[in-house]
């Protein structure tokens, strides 16, 4: 191979408004609801809900998707 860098990181970083940590910007993202900037534990949650909002499902953060189940019972 020629030694092009075809997979890098990002440079671009932010840090999550949650727990503070620097993350790169394609392992997290901005929760619809609240507008807060996440990593991707305090974003998705688990990998499985991750693969549901590439596939179209609304980013919607933890905590809000909590407080949905809190007001929902």
């Amino acid at each position: 191979m020629l030694g092009l860098p075809i997979f890098r990181k990002s440079d671009v970083t932010a840090d999550c408004e949650a727990c503070g940590r620097r993350f790169d910007a394609s392992g997290g993202g901005g929760c619809e609801r609240c507008q807060r900037i996440l990593c991707d534990e305090h974003l998705h949650g688990s990998w499985g809900r991750r693969m549901m909002v590439e596939l179209g499902a609304r980013a919607v953060c933890v905590s809000c998707r909590a407080e949905e189940r809190e007001r929902a019972s």
